[in-house]
């Protein structure tokens, strides 16, 4: 293309391609905004969502939490100030529950995470739900779980699956769960040992130095021992 042919291109194509604005007015923005903000109904199916098909146990944990603290929210909106705040309290707690027992039978890692949140709420003595709440969930999800499930997952190499499958099997409350924890405590990972004593102590001291004298009979000293410290809950 000679220099003349490039003039003539340039000032016929090109001024009227500058003067045209390429962006959207600013003016437009608050409009786009205002359409894509979510209502507490709307989040919380997206958050529930996110919390059942998320790849990572972290984000499921953080979408789980999220989940509860919106339909918290809601529930609390929906409640009468008049009503008594033991009546309140379980207008709240009870559909919370539901949620996350139901979000716990879906799958090993739901049932993992809520195990954690709900034993985290007890041993802190705050979160969504009171200690007999947490504890009357604890038990519902060992039952759904199943012994051959939890006795299992005692023995997985991931840390968490064999901690929350400990407290689910003291939760049961069940004899015969206690020697599977005494194995886990005598001869499983020396990690574990802290957790597992507590949780003997706390579900099956009455029962815990029989079963190592009649089974375990090399630990029974160790095991005696520890249901004669000073327990923590």
């Amino acid at each position: 293309m000679t220099e003349a042919a490039a003039s003539a291109f340039h000032a016929q194509y090109i001024p009227p391609f500058v003067q045209q604005p390429v962006f959207t007015p600013v003016t437009t923005q608050p409009e786009a905004s205002r359409s894509t903000v979510l209502t507490l109904e709307q989040e919380l199916i997206v958050t529930k969502h996110l919390a059942e098909i998320a790849p990572l146990d972290t984000i499921r944990k953080e979408a789980f939490d999220r989940a509860l603290r919106i339909m918290q929210k809601l529930l609390r909106g929906s409640t009468a100030n008049s009503m008594p705040t033991a009546m309140k309290l379980k207008a709240w707690e009870v559909p919370l529950l539901q949620y996350a027992i139901e979000y716990s039978s879906k799958s090993p890692e739901n049932r993992r995470i809520v195990t954690k949140h709900l034993v985290e709420n007890l041993d802190t003595g705050s979160g969504f739900f009171s200690v007999n709440r947490a504890k009357q969930g604890l038990k519902v999800i060992a039952k759904k779980a199943g012994f051959s499930t939890l006795e299992s997952e005692l023995n997985s190499d991931n840390d968490d699956t064999r901690r929350a499958a400990a407290h689910l099997l003291g939760w049961m409350k069940h004899e015969k769960a206690v020697l599977p924890l005494l194995k886990a405590f005598c001869q499983g990972a020396r990690s574990d040992r802290r957790i597992i004593g507590r949780i003997l102590r706390h579900h099956y001291s009455h029962l815990a130095p029989f079963y190592a004298h009649r089974y375990l009979p090399e630990f029974h000293t160790l095991v005696k021992s520890l249901m004669e410290s000073e327990g923590t809950n």
